[in-house]
């Protein structure tokens, strides 16, 4: 997947991950997340979803496939190294 020459312009690209924090702010309000690396990994990973899968609802979720998560990890890194990983959603 990390050599799709979709996976840049859709999930890496910050002009995108700007637009797709306007859509997100439009259907869901501000997005409650410090930082603007952490926003862009958010934004990415959901992009990459988007992109594969389509829209899967709130409790729908989808194990990324590790490659995806290392390459967006490295363009938008946490200073202090600090990740959450998959969270199966909530009853």
């Amino acid at each position: 997947m990390v050599d799709h020459p979709g996976l840049e312009p859709v999930c890496l690209n910050v002009f995108s991950l700007q637009n797709a924090l306007n859509i997100y702010r439009a259907d869901y309000g501000p997005l409650g997340l410090q930082g603007i690396e952490t926003r862009y990994r958010f934004l990415a990973y959901r992009s990459f979803v988007s992109w594969c899968w389509g829209f899967l609802g709130q409790r729908i979720r989808v194990v990324l496939p590790s490659c995806v998560v290392r390459r967006i990890r490295a363009e938008f890194p946490d200073s202090q190294g600090r990740y959450v990983g998959f969270r199966p959603a909530l009853d």
